[in-house]
């Protein structure tokens, strides 16, 4: 996910969407079968607080549906990138005061590629089952059926997802 342009699309700190300097915030990505190759990037950074989820997935549902995605596979990645930032403000950022969650979505030839960081700590999870009975703990479960390629990488720094989607169709 590196190169290619950058859109904000009304991202939830306008600090953290970067936009080309000719490209007004919020320009839709470019139409036209040769603009498909150029790799589009979207980018927001949110403070760890669960109000922050909607105006995160909205920025992101207007990013993919200016981007041409089709809207099955925009409420699919939707949900997938809800349940990551959920998962990072709850637990990799629970007590870590200041904490910020980062979303990065790249989209190249058809391939939706995202990133859900957090700056928290990583810890496992419960290993019994416990959460399992009260209706908690699917998210990385609905992640991985959800997407192509559902992947978490977790260090006492922090946590990321990469979640893969191949998309069915553009617009």
């Amino acid at each position: 996910m590196t190169g290619g342009r950058d859109v904000g699309a009304s991202c939830p700190d306008p600090v953290a969407a970067r936009h080309p300097a000719d490209d007004p915030p919020g320009t839709p990505p470019p139409a036209g079968p040769a603009a498909r190759d150029t790799p589009v990037v979207f980018r927001a950074a949110l403070a760890a607080d669960p109000a922050q989820l909607s105006p995160t997935r909205e920025a992101l549902r207007s990013w993919l549906t200016g981007a041409g995605v089709d809207e099955a596979d925009v409420e699919v990645v939707l949900i997938a990138v809800g349940e990551a930032c959920a998962n990072a403000i709850e637990h990799g950022c629970r007590f870590a005061s200041g904490a910020t969650v980062t979303v990065r979505a790249g989209l190249h030839a058809g391939r939706l590629e995202i990133e859900v960081s957090d700056t928290g700590g990583w810890r496992d999870g419960p290993s019994d089952g416990r959460d399992r009975g009260r209706g908690r703990g699917r998210g990385r479960l609905i992640m991985a059926r959800l997407m192509d390629e559902a992947q978490l990488d977790g260090t006492p720094d922090g946590t990321t997802v990469r979640l893969v989607k191949h998309l069915s169709g553009r617009r």
